[in-house]
């Protein structure tokens, strides 16, 4: 289930300021569970994998096991050991045009040979946005708990923002997981 994703897609998405969260639905109640696996490998054992794709699902794997940790969860590294497999997906999305919030026909408006200085564009044209999925579950069963959280970054060349937006996602995907038993 995991794919890291970097500058796909020129995207057009109305521009939001809020975390965009989208929770998986449950379909059975919930399950006692106390051990987790990671359903893929990290990628920093993929040679192939560039630097940036290895600091992104390293930032993700921090965020899920601090909060996994908090709630008494161990991880085991056999996956056939585990109670519930953990995969998720992280991308940040390179933006061509993120829309003016407050005015939702102005993008109907956007006349692209407009002359210059005519059409002014909101602040946030391009913007890159991160998207985190995350499922948790049994082995080959549908996700229990998690999501996916998308929320645009004002400050792409921030390391410490992007973390901030993995590790506040990851919480709001999160916030129903009960204690470890």
């Amino acid at each position: 289930m995991r794919s890291i994703l970097m500058g796909l897609f020129g995207l057009l998405l109305a521009g939001c300021q809020d975390m965009d969260v989208q929770r998986v639905q449950q379909g059975a109640a919930p399950v006692a569970f106390s051990t987790y696996a990671w359903g893929e490998a990290a990628l920093s054992d993929v040679p192939e994998a560039s630097a940036q794709l290895v600091e992104l699902d390293e930032e993700m794997r921090a965020a899920v096991t601090a909060e996994l940790r908090a709630r008494g969860y161990r991880e085991v590294t056999e996956a056939a050991r585990a109670d519930m497999l953990v995969d998720y997906q992280v991308a940040v999305v390179e933006e061509h045009f993120s829309g003016d919030p407050s005015n939702p026909s102005w993008d109907a408006q956007f006349d692209a040979n407009a002359p210059q200085d005519v059409v002014e564009l909101p602040s946030r044209t391009g913007a890159p946005r991160v998207t985190v999925s995350l499922g948790i579950g049994r082995a080959g069963g549908a996700p229990i708990w998690g999501g996916s959280a998308t929320k645009l970054l004002t400050r792409p060349e921030s390391a410490q923002e992007r973390q901030r937006i993995i590790g506040a996602a990851v919480r709001e995907l999160l916030k129903d997981l009960p204690a470890a038993y």
